[in-house]
Protein backbone atom coordinates (compact mmCIF):
# COMPACT_ATOMS: atom_id res chain seq x y z
CA UNK A 1 0.00 0.00 0.00
CA UNK A 2 0.67 3.61 -0.44
CA UNK A 3 0.81 6.18 2.33
CA UNK A 4 0.87 9.61 0.76
CA UNK A 5 1.51 13.05 2.70
CA UNK A 6 1.47 16.20 1.42
CA UNK A 7 0.71 20.19 1.46
CA UNK A 8 -1.18 21.42 -1.76
CA UNK A 9 -0.22 23.49 -5.15
CA UNK A 10 -2.72 25.99 -6.30
CA UNK A 11 -4.61 25.81 -9.81
CA UNK A 12 -5.69 28.87 -12.18
CA UNK A 13 -7.77 29.16 -15.47
CA UNK A 14 -7.38 32.13 -18.14
CA UNK A 15 -11.34 32.80 -17.81
CA UNK A 16 -13.11 32.77 -14.86
CA UNK A 17 -15.97 31.19 -14.24
CA UNK A 18 -19.00 31.75 -12.13
CA UNK A 19 -17.72 29.93 -9.22
CA UNK A 20 -14.36 30.90 -9.24
CA UNK A 21 -15.95 34.42 -9.17
CA UNK A 22 -17.52 34.05 -6.40
CA UNK A 23 -14.18 32.48 -4.63
CA UNK A 24 -12.87 35.69 -5.59
CA UNK A 25 -14.99 38.09 -3.05
CA UNK A 26 -15.13 35.65 -0.08
CA UNK A 27 -15.05 36.98 3.33
CA UNK A 28 -13.31 33.91 4.23
CA UNK A 29 -11.44 31.31 2.32
CA UNK A 30 -11.11 27.73 2.26
CA UNK A 31 -8.08 25.73 3.20
CA UNK A 32 -6.80 22.62 2.54
CA UNK A 33 -3.66 22.93 4.37
CA UNK A 34 -3.06 18.60 4.75
CA UNK A 35 -4.16 15.55 2.90
CA UNK A 36 -3.87 12.13 3.64
CA UNK A 37 -4.52 9.01 1.09
CA UNK A 38 -4.06 5.86 0.84
CA UNK A 39 -4.38 3.54 -1.88
CA UNK A 40 -7.19 1.16 -2.20
CA UNK A 41 -8.29 -1.64 -4.82
CA UNK A 42 -11.40 -1.25 -6.60
CA UNK A 43 -13.45 -3.59 -4.46
CA UNK A 44 -12.09 -2.68 -1.55
CA UNK A 45 -14.96 -1.43 1.44
CA UNK A 46 -14.27 1.63 2.59
CA UNK A 47 -12.74 3.42 5.71
CA UNK A 48 -15.34 4.57 8.70
CA UNK A 49 -13.98 7.77 10.33
CA UNK A 50 -14.13 7.81 14.14
CA UNK A 51 -13.81 11.43 14.97
CA UNK A 52 -12.02 12.18 18.27
CA UNK A 53 -12.28 15.89 17.92
CA UNK A 54 -8.90 17.55 19.16
CA UNK A 55 -7.17 13.38 19.49
CA UNK A 56 -7.13 13.13 15.57
CA UNK A 57 -9.51 10.28 14.01
CA UNK A 58 -9.24 6.67 13.70
CA UNK A 59 -10.30 4.86 10.46
CA UNK A 60 -11.46 1.33 10.67
CA UNK A 61 -12.38 -0.76 7.80
CA UNK A 62 -13.36 -4.45 7.90
CA UNK A 63 -11.31 -6.00 4.83
CA UNK A 64 -12.44 -9.20 2.59
CA UNK A 65 -8.92 -10.77 3.84
CA UNK A 66 -9.01 -13.62 5.98
CA UNK A 67 -7.01 -15.78 8.23
CA UNK A 68 -6.44 -19.54 8.59
CA UNK A 69 -9.90 -19.87 10.30
CA UNK A 70 -11.47 -17.77 8.22
CA UNK A 71 -11.44 -15.09 10.33
CA UNK A 72 -11.76 -11.30 8.86
CA UNK A 73 -8.82 -8.69 9.40
CA UNK A 74 -9.85 -4.93 10.44
CA UNK A 75 -7.62 -2.47 9.19
CA UNK A 76 -6.84 0.25 11.95
CA UNK A 77 -5.01 3.69 11.09
CA UNK A 78 -4.79 6.26 13.88
CA UNK A 79 -3.93 9.72 12.60
CA UNK A 80 -3.34 13.14 14.33
CA UNK A 81 -4.99 16.38 13.98
CA UNK A 82 -1.95 16.94 11.39
CA UNK A 83 -3.12 13.42 9.20
CA UNK A 84 0.22 12.09 10.10
CA UNK A 85 -0.13 8.50 11.51
CA UNK A 86 0.11 8.01 14.79
CA UNK A 87 0.31 3.73 14.77
CA UNK A 88 -1.34 1.30 11.93
CA UNK A 89 -1.94 -2.07 12.87
CA UNK A 90 -4.72 -5.28 11.96
CA UNK A 91 -7.18 -6.95 13.76
CA UNK A 92 -8.50 -10.25 13.33
CA UNK A 93 -11.46 -10.85 15.05
CA UNK A 94 -14.03 -14.37 15.11
CA UNK A 95 -15.74 -14.44 12.04
CA UNK A 96 -18.87 -14.65 13.77
CA UNK A 97 -18.67 -11.32 15.56
CA UNK A 98 -20.51 -8.18 13.55
CA UNK A 99 -19.12 -5.07 12.92
CA UNK A 100 -21.84 -2.88 14.32
CA UNK A 101 -21.03 0.62 15.77
CA UNK A 102 -17.87 3.46 17.28
CA UNK A 103 -17.33 5.63 19.57
CA UNK A 104 -14.48 8.03 20.98
CA UNK A 105 -14.43 8.86 25.00
CA UNK A 106 -11.90 10.24 27.03
CA UNK A 107 -8.58 9.36 24.99
CA UNK A 108 -9.94 6.30 23.43
CA UNK A 109 -11.71 4.57 20.63
CA UNK A 110 -14.28 2.22 20.85
CA UNK A 111 -15.90 -0.57 18.71
CA UNK A 112 -18.66 -2.25 19.07
CA UNK A 113 -19.52 -6.10 18.02
CA UNK A 114 -22.40 -8.56 17.87
CA UNK A 115 -22.36 -11.82 17.79
CA UNK A 116 -24.25 -13.54 15.13
CA UNK A 117 -24.21 -17.27 15.29
CA UNK A 118 -27.25 -19.63 16.64
CA UNK A 119 -29.07 -17.86 19.58
CA UNK A 120 -26.35 -15.47 20.97
CA UNK A 121 -27.02 -12.21 21.83
CA UNK A 122 -23.52 -11.68 23.07
CA UNK A 123 -22.41 -7.96 22.19
CA UNK A 124 -18.30 -7.36 22.11
CA UNK A 125 -16.70 -3.50 22.79
CA UNK A 126 -12.89 -3.35 22.14
CA UNK A 127 -11.29 -0.38 23.48
CA UNK A 128 -8.28 1.15 21.92
CA UNK A 129 -6.48 3.56 23.71
CA UNK A 130 -5.33 6.79 21.76
CA UNK A 131 -1.51 6.32 22.36
CA UNK A 132 -0.89 2.74 21.43
CA UNK A 133 -4.07 1.41 20.52
CA UNK A 134 -3.15 -2.21 22.50
CA UNK A 135 -6.78 -3.43 22.64
CA UNK A 136 -9.28 -4.10 26.12
CA UNK A 137 -11.75 -6.78 25.76
CA UNK A 138 -15.47 -6.66 27.07
CA UNK A 139 -18.33 -9.01 26.56
CA UNK A 140 -21.71 -8.09 27.13
CA UNK A 141 -24.10 -11.51 27.60
CA UNK A 142 -26.99 -9.64 26.57
CA UNK A 143 -30.09 -11.46 27.37
CA UNK A 144 -32.11 -8.91 25.35
CA UNK A 145 -32.33 -9.66 21.59
CA UNK A 146 -31.34 -5.60 20.96
CA UNK A 147 -31.83 -4.42 17.29
CA UNK A 148 -29.07 -1.71 17.83
CA UNK A 149 -29.59 1.81 16.95
CA UNK A 150 -27.68 3.74 19.52
CA UNK A 151 -23.93 3.46 21.10
CA UNK A 152 -22.73 6.01 23.53
CA UNK A 153 -19.76 5.90 26.32
CA UNK A 154 -19.28 7.44 29.90
CA UNK A 155 -16.65 7.23 31.91
CA UNK A 156 -16.92 3.43 32.95
CA UNK A 157 -19.70 2.36 31.06
CA UNK A 158 -20.92 2.11 27.53
CA UNK A 159 -24.88 3.13 26.90
CA UNK A 160 -26.38 1.06 24.40
CA UNK A 161 -30.07 1.29 22.61
CA UNK A 162 -32.06 -0.15 20.46
CA UNK A 163 -35.42 -2.27 19.84
CA UNK A 164 -36.72 -5.37 21.36
CA UNK A 165 -39.75 -6.20 18.65
CA UNK A 166 -41.13 -2.70 18.42
CA UNK A 167 -40.41 -1.33 21.49
CA UNK A 168 -37.23 0.54 22.29
CA UNK A 169 -34.39 -0.39 25.46
CA UNK A 170 -31.20 1.00 26.62
CA UNK A 171 -28.97 -1.29 28.70
CA UNK A 172 -25.97 0.05 30.66
CA UNK A 173 -23.35 -1.76 31.00
CA UNK A 174 -20.47 -0.87 33.81
CA UNK A 175 -16.85 -1.84 32.64
CA UNK A 176 -15.16 -1.99 35.56
CA UNK A 177 -17.93 -4.80 37.27
CA UNK A 178 -19.31 -6.29 33.73
CA UNK A 179 -22.70 -5.97 35.06
CA UNK A 180 -25.68 -4.65 32.44
CA UNK A 181 -28.80 -3.23 33.42
CA UNK A 182 -31.68 -1.96 31.41
CA UNK A 183 -32.48 1.21 31.84
CA UNK A 184 -35.78 1.94 34.00
CA UNK A 185 -38.86 4.26 32.17
CA UNK A 186 -38.00 3.38 28.61
CA UNK A 187 -39.76 0.35 27.59
CA UNK A 188 -43.24 1.44 26.45
CA UNK A 189 -45.55 0.10 23.58
CA UNK A 190 -44.56 1.27 19.63
CA UNK A 191 -42.54 4.41 21.40
CA UNK A 192 -39.33 5.41 19.19
CA UNK A 193 -35.87 5.99 20.66
CA UNK A 194 -34.67 9.40 19.78
CA UNK A 195 -31.52 10.58 20.88
CA UNK A 196 -29.12 9.21 24.02
CA UNK A 197 -26.97 12.62 24.97
CA UNK A 198 -24.14 12.23 27.30
CA UNK A 199 -23.23 15.19 29.29
CA UNK A 200 -20.04 14.99 31.35
CA UNK A 201 -19.69 18.01 32.81
CA UNK A 202 -22.70 17.12 34.74
CA UNK A 203 -22.00 13.70 35.08
CA UNK A 204 -25.71 12.53 33.96
CA UNK A 205 -26.86 11.39 30.47
CA UNK A 206 -30.51 12.07 28.64
CA UNK A 207 -32.33 9.69 27.03
CA UNK A 208 -35.30 11.08 24.73
CA UNK A 209 -38.36 8.65 23.40
CA UNK A 210 -41.43 9.65 22.09
CA UNK A 211 -44.36 8.45 23.37
CA UNK A 212 -48.36 9.38 23.37
CA UNK A 213 -50.40 11.50 24.99
CA UNK A 214 -53.52 10.38 26.88
CA UNK A 215 -55.69 11.35 23.84
CA UNK A 216 -53.09 9.56 21.43
CA UNK A 217 -51.06 12.37 20.32
CA UNK A 218 -47.27 12.15 19.49
CA UNK A 219 -45.04 14.03 22.12
CA UNK A 220 -41.67 13.44 23.83
CA UNK A 221 -40.49 12.57 26.94
CA UNK A 222 -36.96 13.43 28.28
CA UNK A 223 -35.12 10.78 30.97
CA UNK A 224 -32.05 11.86 33.03
CA UNK A 225 -29.29 9.16 34.15
CA UNK A 226 -26.63 9.25 36.66
CA UNK A 227 -23.24 7.29 35.12
CA UNK A 228 -24.40 4.30 36.89
CA UNK A 229 -28.10 4.31 35.46
CA UNK A 230 -30.24 5.63 38.06
CA UNK A 231 -33.01 7.51 36.90
CA UNK A 232 -33.13 10.85 38.32
CA UNK A 233 -35.45 13.01 35.93
CA UNK A 234 -38.58 12.07 33.85
CA UNK A 235 -40.50 15.07 31.92
CA UNK A 236 -43.30 13.97 29.80
CA UNK A 237 -43.59 17.25 27.55
CA UNK A 238 -46.93 18.25 27.05
CA UNK A 239 -47.67 20.48 23.91
CA UNK A 240 -50.58 22.55 22.96
CA UNK A 241 -53.87 20.69 22.36
CA UNK A 242 -54.30 21.02 18.99
CA UNK A 243 -50.16 20.09 18.32
CA UNK A 244 -47.93 16.72 18.26
CA UNK A 245 -44.11 16.42 18.85
CA UNK A 246 -42.98 14.77 15.86
CA UNK A 247 -38.80 14.87 16.80
CA UNK A 248 -36.29 16.50 19.43
CA UNK A 249 -32.99 16.90 20.24
CA UNK A 250 -31.39 18.20 24.01
CA UNK A 251 -29.29 20.67 24.71
CA UNK A 252 -27.68 21.07 28.27
CA UNK A 253 -28.00 24.79 28.97
CA UNK A 254 -26.45 24.84 32.41
CA UNK A 255 -27.27 23.01 35.39
CA UNK A 256 -30.63 24.58 36.24
CA UNK A 257 -32.48 23.90 33.00
CA UNK A 258 -33.00 21.75 29.70
CA UNK A 259 -33.66 22.93 26.48
CA UNK A 260 -35.35 20.95 23.87
CA UNK A 261 -35.63 21.97 20.25
CA UNK A 262 -37.60 20.13 17.33
CA UNK A 263 -40.62 20.05 15.02
CA UNK A 264 -44.09 19.73 15.58
CA UNK A 265 -46.89 18.55 13.50
CA UNK A 266 -51.33 18.52 13.50
CA UNK A 267 -52.65 16.27 15.88
CA UNK A 268 -52.74 12.68 13.65
CA UNK A 269 -49.97 14.18 11.07
CA UNK A 270 -46.45 12.25 10.84
CA UNK A 271 -45.58 15.93 8.69
CA UNK A 272 -44.09 19.00 10.76
CA UNK A 273 -45.86 22.23 10.26
CA UNK A 274 -43.34 24.33 12.03
CA UNK A 275 -40.84 24.38 14.83
CA UNK A 276 -40.90 24.32 18.75
CA UNK A 277 -38.53 25.15 21.49
CA UNK A 278 -38.90 23.73 25.30
CA UNK A 279 -37.07 24.88 28.27
CA UNK A 280 -37.74 22.36 31.64
CA UNK A 281 -36.46 23.71 34.73
CA UNK A 282 -35.59 21.40 37.84
CA UNK A 283 -38.79 21.29 39.15
CA UNK A 284 -40.13 20.29 35.90
CA UNK A 285 -41.89 23.25 34.76
CA UNK A 286 -41.52 23.27 31.23
CA UNK A 287 -42.85 26.16 28.38
CA UNK A 288 -42.91 25.29 24.93
CA UNK A 289 -42.52 27.89 22.10
CA UNK A 290 -43.99 27.23 18.61
CA UNK A 291 -43.12 28.53 15.20
CA UNK A 292 -44.84 27.67 11.96
CA UNK A 293 -42.69 27.23 9.08
CA UNK A 294 -44.63 30.53 7.43
CA UNK A 295 -43.54 32.45 10.62
CA UNK A 296 -39.86 32.09 10.03
CA UNK A 297 -38.39 35.01 7.82
CA UNK A 298 -36.21 33.19 5.15
CA UNK A 299 -37.48 29.40 5.58
CA UNK A 300 -38.67 29.67 1.73
CA UNK A 301 -35.16 31.58 0.16
CA UNK A 302 -34.33 27.94 -1.11
CA UNK A 303 -37.32 28.18 -3.54
CA UNK A 304 -36.60 30.07 -7.16
CA UNK A 305 -37.72 33.70 -6.78
CA UNK A 306 -41.34 33.49 -8.36
CA UNK A 307 -42.41 30.90 -6.28
CA UNK A 308 -40.83 32.17 -3.10
CA UNK A 309 -43.07 35.19 -4.27
CA UNK A 310 -45.96 33.91 -4.71
CA UNK A 311 -45.60 31.90 -1.22
CA UNK A 312 -44.65 34.88 0.59
CA UNK A 313 -47.50 37.06 -0.97
CA UNK A 314 -49.98 33.81 0.62
CA UNK A 315 -48.75 34.13 3.73
CA UNK A 316 -49.34 38.36 3.85
CA UNK A 317 -52.80 37.74 2.14
CA UNK A 318 -53.68 34.58 5.40
CA UNK A 319 -52.16 37.08 8.12
CA UNK A 320 -54.55 40.17 7.05
CA UNK A 321 -57.63 37.36 7.44
CA UNK A 322 -56.08 36.49 10.81
CA UNK A 323 -55.28 32.90 9.26
CA UNK A 324 -51.83 30.95 8.72
CA UNK A 325 -50.90 28.80 5.72
CA UNK A 326 -50.30 25.29 6.82
CA UNK A 327 -47.35 23.71 5.66
CA UNK A 328 -46.09 20.55 5.82
CA UNK A 329 -42.39 18.96 5.44
CA UNK A 330 -39.89 16.67 6.49
CA UNK A 331 -37.42 18.05 8.50
CA UNK A 332 -34.08 16.15 10.38
CA UNK A 333 -32.88 18.20 12.94
CA UNK A 334 -29.55 18.18 14.58
CA UNK A 335 -27.50 18.31 17.38
CA UNK A 336 -27.95 22.44 18.72
CA UNK A 337 -25.01 24.52 19.33
CA UNK A 338 -23.71 26.78 22.13
CA UNK A 339 -22.49 30.19 20.83
CA UNK A 340 -22.02 33.10 24.01
CA UNK A 341 -25.72 33.71 25.12
CA UNK A 342 -27.59 32.40 22.62
CA UNK A 343 -28.08 28.58 20.86
CA UNK A 344 -28.21 27.28 17.29
CA UNK A 345 -30.50 24.64 16.10
CA UNK A 346 -29.59 22.79 12.29
CA UNK A 347 -32.20 21.21 10.35
CA UNK A 348 -32.37 19.44 7.14
CA UNK A 349 -35.87 19.38 4.99
CA UNK A 350 -36.12 16.43 2.80
CA UNK A 351 -38.89 14.22 0.72
CA UNK A 352 -38.50 10.71 -0.52
CA UNK A 353 -37.69 10.47 -4.36
CA UNK A 354 -39.75 7.82 -6.25
CA UNK A 355 -39.38 7.09 -9.87
CA UNK A 356 -41.11 5.08 -12.61
CA UNK A 357 -39.76 2.36 -14.68
CA UNK A 358 -41.71 0.62 -17.79
CA UNK A 359 -41.08 -3.28 -17.42
CA UNK A 360 -42.75 -6.62 -19.84
CA UNK A 361 -44.86 -8.90 -17.37
CA UNK A 362 -43.59 -12.39 -18.62
CA UNK A 363 -44.55 -15.77 -18.11
CA UNK A 364 -43.16 -17.59 -20.86
CA UNK A 365 -44.02 -14.54 -23.40
CA UNK A 366 -43.64 -11.11 -23.24
CA UNK A 367 -46.57 -9.92 -21.80
CA UNK A 368 -48.48 -6.50 -21.88
CA UNK A 369 -46.12 -2.73 -20.86
CA UNK A 370 -46.24 -2.40 -17.38
CA UNK A 371 -44.98 0.59 -15.03
CA UNK A 372 -44.32 0.35 -11.58
CA UNK A 373 -42.28 2.96 -9.17
CA UNK A 374 -38.96 2.18 -6.67
CA UNK A 375 -37.89 4.05 -3.89
CA UNK A 376 -34.93 6.39 -5.28
CA UNK A 377 -33.33 7.73 -2.18
CA UNK A 378 -34.12 11.16 0.09
CA UNK A 379 -34.22 14.41 -1.92
CA UNK A 380 -32.63 17.14 0.40
CA UNK A 381 -34.10 20.37 -0.40
CA UNK A 382 -31.97 22.98 1.91
CA UNK A 383 -30.97 23.44 5.40
CA UNK A 384 -32.52 26.03 8.16
CA UNK A 385 -30.69 27.02 10.79
CA UNK A 386 -32.39 28.71 13.74
CA UNK A 387 -30.60 31.29 16.53
CA UNK A 388 -32.62 31.34 20.41
CA UNK A 389 -31.87 32.35 23.34
CA UNK A 390 -32.11 30.54 27.06
CA UNK A 391 -36.04 31.08 26.77
CA UNK A 392 -36.35 29.82 23.42
CA UNK A 393 -37.79 32.59 21.79
CA UNK A 394 -36.44 32.84 18.25
CA UNK A 395 -34.00 35.59 17.50
CA UNK A 396 -33.16 35.40 13.92
CA UNK A 397 -33.26 31.95 11.24
CA UNK A 398 -31.60 31.58 7.70
CA UNK A 399 -31.89 29.03 5.27
CA UNK A 400 -29.29 27.01 2.92
CA UNK A 401 -30.21 25.65 -0.54
CA UNK A 402 -28.98 21.70 -0.90
CA UNK A 403 -28.50 21.09 -4.41
CA UNK A 404 -28.24 17.46 -6.04
CA UNK A 405 -27.72 15.75 -3.05
CA UNK A 406 -30.24 12.44 -3.23
CA UNK A 407 -29.08 9.86 -0.15
CA UNK A 408 -30.56 6.10 0.56
CA UNK A 409 -30.05 7.04 4.33
CA UNK A 410 -30.77 9.98 6.41
CA UNK A 411 -27.47 11.63 6.84
CA UNK A 412 -26.17 15.03 8.08
CA UNK A 413 -24.84 16.94 4.97
CA UNK A 414 -24.92 20.38 6.17
CA UNK A 415 -22.70 21.65 8.79
CA UNK A 416 -22.09 24.49 10.99
CA UNK A 417 -18.95 26.73 11.65
CA UNK A 418 -19.13 30.12 13.84
CA UNK A 419 -16.87 32.90 13.49
CA UNK A 420 -17.60 35.42 15.68
CA UNK A 421 -21.19 36.73 14.66
CA UNK A 422 -20.75 35.11 11.20
CA UNK A 423 -22.18 31.55 10.55
CA UNK A 424 -20.65 29.50 7.96
CA UNK A 425 -22.74 26.75 6.06
CA UNK A 426 -21.13 24.32 4.23
CA UNK A 427 -21.82 20.48 2.42
CA UNK A 428 -19.83 18.30 0.15
CA UNK A 429 -21.60 16.94 -2.78
CA UNK A 430 -19.06 15.33 -5.81
CA UNK A 431 -15.78 16.50 -4.41
CA UNK A 432 -16.50 19.82 -3.75
CA UNK A 433 -17.66 22.01 -1.02
CA UNK A 434 -20.36 24.48 -0.99
CA UNK A 435 -20.53 27.51 1.75
CA UNK A 436 -22.69 30.25 2.26
CA UNK A 437 -21.98 33.15 5.08
CA UNK A 438 -24.36 34.24 6.74
CA UNK A 439 -25.34 37.14 10.18
CA UNK A 440 -28.38 36.46 11.51
CA UNK A 441 -30.75 36.53 9.20
CA UNK A 442 -28.81 38.79 6.37
CA UNK A 443 -26.42 36.85 3.51
CA UNK A 444 -22.96 37.89 4.04
CA UNK A 445 -21.89 35.72 0.92
CA UNK A 446 -24.07 33.61 -1.51
CA UNK A 447 -22.99 30.29 -2.16
CA UNK A 448 -19.26 29.48 -2.60
CA UNK A 449 -17.73 26.67 -4.67
CA UNK A 450 -14.30 24.67 -3.56
CA UNK A 451 -12.93 21.54 -4.96
CA UNK A 452 -11.27 18.93 -2.94
CA UNK A 453 -7.86 19.72 -3.74
CA UNK A 454 -5.86 16.46 -4.85
CA UNK A 455 -2.35 15.46 -3.53
CA UNK A 456 -0.21 16.59 -6.99
CA UNK A 457 -0.07 19.61 -9.55
CA UNK A 458 -0.81 17.33 -12.61
CA UNK A 459 -3.70 14.89 -10.00
CA UNK A 460 -7.09 14.21 -12.64
CA UNK A 461 -10.40 13.10 -11.70
CA UNK A 462 -11.40 10.66 -13.69
CA UNK A 463 -15.13 11.88 -12.64
CA UNK A 464 -16.62 14.01 -10.21
CA UNK A 465 -18.25 11.22 -8.38
CA UNK A 466 -16.78 10.46 -5.11
CA UNK A 467 -17.51 7.25 -3.52
CA UNK A 468 -18.37 7.13 -0.15
CA UNK A 469 -17.43 10.65 0.62
CA UNK A 470 -18.35 12.66 3.66
CA UNK A 471 -17.64 15.97 5.52
CA UNK A 472 -18.04 16.80 8.97
CA UNK A 473 -17.17 18.90 12.07
CA UNK A 474 -13.58 18.11 13.48
CA UNK A 475 -12.21 20.31 16.45
CA UNK A 476 -12.56 24.05 16.96
CA UNK A 477 -13.09 25.94 13.52
CA UNK A 478 -11.42 22.94 11.85
CA UNK A 479 -13.29 20.38 9.42
CA UNK A 480 -12.82 17.16 7.80
CA UNK A 481 -13.62 15.66 4.30
CA UNK A 482 -13.04 12.12 3.35
CA UNK A 483 -14.06 10.00 0.53
CA UNK A 484 -12.83 7.50 -2.11
CA UNK A 485 -11.48 9.13 -5.36
CA UNK A 486 -10.22 7.69 -8.66
CA UNK A 487 -7.35 10.08 -10.03
CA UNK A 488 -5.32 10.03 -13.17
CA UNK A 489 -1.74 11.32 -13.88
CA UNK A 490 0.16 11.84 -17.25
CA UNK A 491 3.18 14.42 -15.90
CA UNK A 492 4.59 13.95 -12.61
CA UNK A 493 7.60 12.08 -11.94
CA UNK A 494 7.09 8.88 -9.75
CA UNK A 495 3.69 8.78 -9.35
CA UNK A 496 1.09 5.85 -10.64
CA UNK A 497 -0.82 7.08 -13.90
CA UNK A 498 -3.91 5.84 -12.28
CA UNK A 499 -4.30 5.14 -8.84
CA UNK A 500 -7.65 5.28 -6.93
CA UNK A 501 -7.35 6.29 -3.09
CA UNK A 502 -9.47 6.75 -0.01
CA UNK A 503 -8.16 10.47 1.26
CA UNK A 504 -8.45 12.56 4.03
CA UNK A 505 -8.43 16.67 3.69
CA UNK A 506 -8.14 18.79 6.61
CA UNK A 507 -10.66 21.96 5.99
CA UNK A 508 -10.17 25.18 7.61
CA UNK A 509 -11.59 28.63 7.04
CA UNK A 510 -9.36 31.28 6.45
Amino acid sequence: MCLIFSTFCSFGQKKKSKKEEARAIQKFRIEQSQRFEIEVGMFDKPYDIINGKEDGVLMVRDTDERDKKGNPKFELISLDTALRVRWHKDYYINRFWRYRGYDYHNGAFYLLFKYEKGNSRDLKILELPLEDGDTTHYTIKNLVPLRLTEFEMTPGAAILGGYFGDNPVAIHYNLNTGKSIVLPGIYQNKSELIQILVEDEKQTFVVIVSEKTMDKRNTLAVKTYDFDGNLIGNTSLDPDFDKALVYGRAAGINLDLNLIAGTYSAKKSNYSRGLFVASIDPQGKQKINYYNYGDLENFFNYMRARRQERIENKIKRKKINGKKLKFNYRLLVHDIIEHGDQYIMLGEAFYPKYNTSSYYATSGYMGPGAYGSYFAGYRYTHAVVIGFDRRGNVLWDNSFEIEDVLSYTLDQFVHVEIRGEDVILLYMYDNEIRSKIIHGSDVVEGKSFDPIKLTFQDDVLKDNHSESSGLESWFGNTFLAYGTQSIRNMRDQGVKMNRRVFYLNKINYK
